[in-house]
């Protein structure tokens, strides 16, 4: 919480010697203390200011914006609003509050040539160019040395050479999910790393096979798909279209990239039953560079 204790700082002294004198109150309707707004949102500032003695009133209640006025989303982060309110008697308190400004990107729209292809246990794609990432997050693993045989793709290695990266986003509604890219890439960022929005992760190089992209499960080189036994029995491994690839593509197509193509859809196959649904609007600035 990023509230000041009513009666700290300015408080008491406004009402004579008496410490225990009680100050104005503040509220809060918007913006809300750890509020999440999409950058580029038109919200507009709620707040009131209330006398704290009986028989005092308000003479100065004012914020970083007048109380009906426009909030800032205009750019990603973590951001603080702060009222300051007087009454009457001289007695004088501050509230802050802090929220955050999400934003998510099309992580393909620096990509030349951009082809979709099939939607498997994510989504692939041909082309060559930055692979960026969808939102603020933090680079959970990124590697070179997960090749492996086709019999452990998507659980614990890769394609050769083995390039992996998997990140878990910060911020928006799919915060604490996780996204692995793969395939034909040079890595550009380090594990442990926090990216922007928008920021290179990797270069993908326009050779087969073709990039691959989707929901992770977090832990090791496991696919979402894999981790939920979502991986196709048959000879290979990503020879359906799972529901986690349909989601993911889903969220693609909704940032402006263009979707996969279905081969199947296996029955029985659900999203976790948390799983964030993806907002009605469409997504402010997610296709400007």
């Amino acid at each position: 919480m990023c509230l000041s204790p009513v009666g700290e700082g300015f408080g008491a002294a406004g009402h004579g010697s008496n410490p225990h004198a009680s100050v104005p109150t503040i509220v809060f309707t918007s913006p809300t203390e750890g509020g999440e707004y999409e950058r580029g949102a038109r919200l507009y500032v709620r707040y009131r200011c209330l006398p704290g003695a009986v028989g005092e009133r308000i003479v100065a209640c004012r914020g970083t914006e007048r109380s009906g006025g426009v909030l800032d989303t205009r750019s990603p982060g973590v951001k603080t609003f702060t009222v300051t309110a007087t009454d009457s008697g001289g007695a004088t308190t501050a509230r802050t509050v802090q929220y955050t400004v999400w934003w998510y990107v099309n992580p393909l729209r620096e990509v030349a040539d951009l082809h979709a292809s099939r939607i498997d246990m994510g989504v692939d794609y041909s082309g060559a160019g930055p692979v960026l990432a969808l939102g603020r997050a933090r680079i959970v693993r990124a590697t070179d040395h997960l090749a492996g045989p086709e019999s452990c793709w998507g659980k614990t290695c890769v394609p050769p050479p083995g390039d992996w990266v998997m990140y878990r986003l910060l911020d928006g509604p799919f915060a604490g999910k996780y996204v692995y890219i793969v395939e034909n890439i040079t890595i550009v960022v380090h594990t442990g790393e926090t990216v922007t929005a928008g920021q290179p992760i990797a270069i993908l190089h326009n050779a087969s096979p073709n990039l691959e992209i989707g929901w992770a499960a977090g832990r090791g080189a496991y696919t979402l798909a894999a981790a939920r036994r979502h991986q196709c029995a048959c000879s290979d491994p990503g020879g359906w279209s799972s529901i986690e690839g349909r989601n993911f593509s889903a969220l693609l197509t909704w940032l402006g990239a263009p979707p996969g193509y279905i081969t199947s859809s296996p029955a029985g196959q659900r999203m976790p039953p948390d799983w964030p649904a993806l907002p009605q609007a469409a997504p402010a600035g997610a296709r400007a560079r």
